[in-house]
C-alpha cells in the first residue's frame, strides 16, 4: 500500500486469481479506514477473498504534503498475479466527509512522535492481537467497491 500519483493503492498478490474470484468480488467489496494507537489501516473484503489489511504512515510518505492538503482522495484496489499482471482494478473516489475523515487522522498521525521502528512494532502488536476483520470495531468509516 502506498500514496502515490494523488491516489491510496492497495495492492493483494497471489499466485493466480480465477474468473469466480473475480466474478464474485464484482458482486460486491467493502474498504473500511480504521484508526487506532495513531495507526491507519485499510480492510478490504470482498468476493470470498479474506479480509486484508493494509496499514499506513504518512510520516514515510514521499507524497505526504500533498495527501495531507488534498480535497479530494482516491483510493485505487488492485488484484495482481504471479506475473504481475492487473487482473482486477476499481478506483472510488472519497466524498468530502469521507475525505476529511481519513485526513483528520492522518494529521492526528503527522504529529505523532515514533521512536525509530516503533511504528512497525505498534502494527506487529495489532496484527497479533487483531485478525483483520475485528479491526472493524474501529472503523472511521466505510467505502463499497
Amino acid at each position: 500500500m502506498d500514496f502515490v500519483d494523488g491516489k491510496f493503492m492497495l495492492v493483494i498478490k497471489d499466485s493466480e486469481w480465477s474468473s469466480e474470484e473475480i466474478r464474485l468480488l464484482n458482486r460486491g467489496a467493502k474498504l473500511q479506514f480504521c484508526y487506532t494507537m495513531d495507526i491507519a489501516i485499510f480492510v478490504f473484503e470482498g468476493g470470498d477473498i479474506d479480509s486484508s489489511d493494509f496499514y499506513f504512515n504518512v510520516q514515510e510518505c514521499d507524497q505526504a504534503a500533498a495527501l495531507l492538503n488534498a480535497q479530494e482522495l482516491d483510493i485505487e484496489v488492485l488484484l495482481v498475479d504471479q506475473k504481475n499482471q492487473i487482473c482486477w482494478k476499481k478506483t472510488k473516489t472519497l466524498d468530502k466527509e469521507k475525505t476529511q475523515k481519513l485526513l483528520e487522522c492522518l494529521r492526528r498521525q503527522s504529529q505523532t512522535s515514533f521512536a525509530p521502528g516503533e511504528f512497525d512494532v505498534n502494527v506487529e502488536g495489532l496484527q497479533s492481537a487483531y485478525e483483520p476483520f475485528e479491526l472493524e470495531k474501529y472503523a472511521v468509516f466505510e467505502l463499497a467497491f
